[in-house]
């Protein structure tokens, strides 16, 4: 298929941990001093599907993520993020990278900003395995409670432009997400995704000798 590869670079490309469907969201009201660990499936509209997990912790504001994910093929995949909030300013400096079972790694940096109650405005830049820049901008607004919406364009470093939304609802322990990838030709791609989700205090910290 051509537009596979532009499709495979856009997969590990995303922001705010939406690889494979499992990150969870870095939002300024979201309250400190928890771990967040998300465990499972994904399948795509190209027949692909697999396993994922990720651990999401925040701590004085810092929020860290790092996952995997397995295709039915046996390939691994990791990624990390991490976000610097501001709480006081609302506003956030972003950075993260993805390395596909193949070993090319793609990485990320940006901003993001709180714009109103429950709405996140995000840019930056994405760097991809051979050296090629990418921007991106989105929105991410709260539809409901556990619920999430998001908006995101990525423009490639030829100019073409793909447009993704992101739907993610988490209730009772259970969530799901769907990731809707629009390429430059207007052919769409979707993943679906489902897991579990437990949320623990972080451990408290060693007492200092």
């Amino acid at each position: 298929m051509k537009n596979e590869p532009l499709f495979k670079y856009i997969a590990v490309a995303g922001l705010s941990a939406v690889i494979l469907a499992f990150a969870s969201a870095a939002h300024a009201a979201d309250p400190d001093g928890k771990e967040i660990t998300r465990t499972g499936t994904y399948t795509t509209s190209q027949g692909g599907s697999g396993t994922a997990s990720s651990v999401t912790t925040r701590s004085q504001g810092v929020v860290s993520r790092q996952g995997s994910w397995t295709n039915a093929a046996g390939g691994k995949g990791t990624w990390q993020t991490q976000a610097n909030w501001n709480k006081s300013a609302g506003t956030a400096t972003l950075s993260g990278s993805a390395t596909r079972p193949n070993g090319a790694t793609t990485s990320w940096q940006g901003t993001a900003t709180r714009t109103a109650p429950g709405s996140i405005s995000e840019k930056g830049t994405i760097t991809t395995a051979a050296g090629k820049q990418a921007t991106f901008t989105s929105t991410d607004t709260r539809a409901a409670p556990g619920s999430w919406d998001k908006q995101e364009t990525i423009t490639t470093a030829a100019g073409k432009t793909i447009d993704r939304t992101v739907d993610t609802t988490v209730a009772n322990g259970k969530g799901s997400r769907t990731v809707t990838t629009t390429l430059p030709d207007g052919n769409t791609v979707t993943r679906e995704g489902s897991f579990t989700q437990t949320v623990a205090p972080l451990p408290a910290p060693a007492p200092t000798p």
